[in-house]
């Protein structure tokens, strides 16, 4: 009877433990999220927001446009920035400014010519930010890309009608939230 009641007490025990855990793994602890919308017309949704940090801290999440010689918007940029500095402050999804080639911040009109799943990075983006103790969780909800004219007998390029992603911040593991 003891070991059984001994094994009883056990088996509660771990099993309080496990439920514990994967409730606080599963709890969006110091999440925040919106909209971001660049469009060609106008839009009631902004291109900027303000996303607060698990830790507290305010940043304002930008899609910034990259031109063509046309000036054709063919990228657009998500950049974030501390609130309250200048506009052309370093981005902080980018900060040695020592990366090149496509990254998960920048979207090409181009890429998205066959809609977002086949994208490089596909509909969802995570980008981890260690040093500010959360990831950020970009998933294209909204494309719309067209042929940009062309003279040449290359393939066309790509120019964005609109974009619109919507944006999470979570806690990463490890990272402290208030």
């Amino acid at each position: 009877m003891i070991k059984f009641k001994s094994f009883l007490e056990t088996s509660l025990l771990l099993i309080a433990l496990i439920s514990g855990s994967y409730a606080a793994g599963s709890e969006k602890v110091g999440s925040s999220q919106g909209v971001l919308v660049y469009s060609l017309k106008s839009s009631s949704h902004p291109s900027s927001l303000l996303l607060k940090s698990p830790r507290g801290a305010t940043y304002r999440l930008s899609l910034i446009p990259d031109f063509d010689i046309g000036k054709h918007v063919v990228v657009l940029e998500l950049v974030l920035q501390r609130r309250g500095r200048k506009r052309d402050d370093s981005n902080l999804l980018h900060p040695t400014g020592k990366l090149h080639g496509y990254q998960p911040y920048s979207f090409a009109a181009s890429d998205f010519a066959r809609g977002a799943q086949n994208s490089i990075y596909g509909d969802l983006r995570v980008i981890d930010l260690h040093q500010l103790e959360m990831e950020l969780r970009v998933k294209v909800t909204g494309v719309n890309v067209e042929p940009t004219p062309t003279n040449s007998s290359k393939a066309p390029g790509y120019q964005f009608d609109d974009l619109t992603l919507q944006i999470t911040t979570q806690s990463v593991a490890g990272g402290t939230s208030k």
